[in-house]
């Protein structure tokens, strides 16, 4: 009875891994790290204390998938959970392409908003987003679960930060310029 208990507790633990921090495929990432080129579509999330832009990102965490604050000058990738700050040195970065685009929107107290940009789930199998706000003299992309109801934010010896107010990271698509747009009606003939 005993041996049949502990193989049902490994594997509950094994369907908890396996269904916990899955990715969000919607958007475009690029496996990197500080060896690689970075990319010049890399979008734009905000900046640090010590004024390096820093780029939207995300990495994995335990059995979470996170944003990232992506540094090209130094290749640096930081994150941080409900209550830690950390570093990484492989991450996957999120880059713009000609049919979508990204902004930034205002938003509050756990609000989905359209089109919100989610690097992938959480170990509880929730959805976390791409966040940003103002402290601590930068703009720094943060960590929105939204049942905690606000844009998480931790970075180096800095304190915890929970912000209530934030901006969200949200997609847009767009037309490709490259391709033609084909009238209705208008069928090519079979040659």
């Amino acid at each position: 009875m005993k041996q049949l208990s502990l193989l049902a507790l490994v594997l509950a633990q094994l369907l908890v891994v396996i269904n916990c921090g899955v990715y969000d495929y919607t958007d475009t990432w690029v496996l990197s790290d500080k060896t690689k080129k970075f990319p010049d579509n890399a979008v734009l999330g905000g900046f640090d204390p010590n004024g390096y832009d820093n780029f939207v990102g995300r990495v994995v965490y335990s059995s979470s998938i996170l944003p990232a604050r992506i540094v090209a000058e130094t290749g640096s990738a930081s994150y941080n959970t409900e209550s830690l700050a950390n570093t990484a040195t492989s991450y996957e970065l999120l880059v713009a392409n000609v049919t979508m685009s990204y902004h930034w929107v205002h938003s509050y107290d756990g609000y989905r908003e359209k089109n919100a940009v989610s690097v992938g789930t959480s170990n509880t199998n929730d959805r976390v987003y791409v966040c940003r706000c103002r402290t601590d003299g930068a703009l720094f992309i943060g960590t929105l679960y939204l049942p905690q109801r606000s844009c998480i934010v931790r970075y180096g010896n800095l304190p915890l930060r929970q912000v209530e107010k934030y901006e969200v990271l949200v997609r847009k698509r767009k037309a490709d310029e490259r391709s033609p747009l084909i009238p209705d009606g208008w069928f090519p003939l079979d040659v």
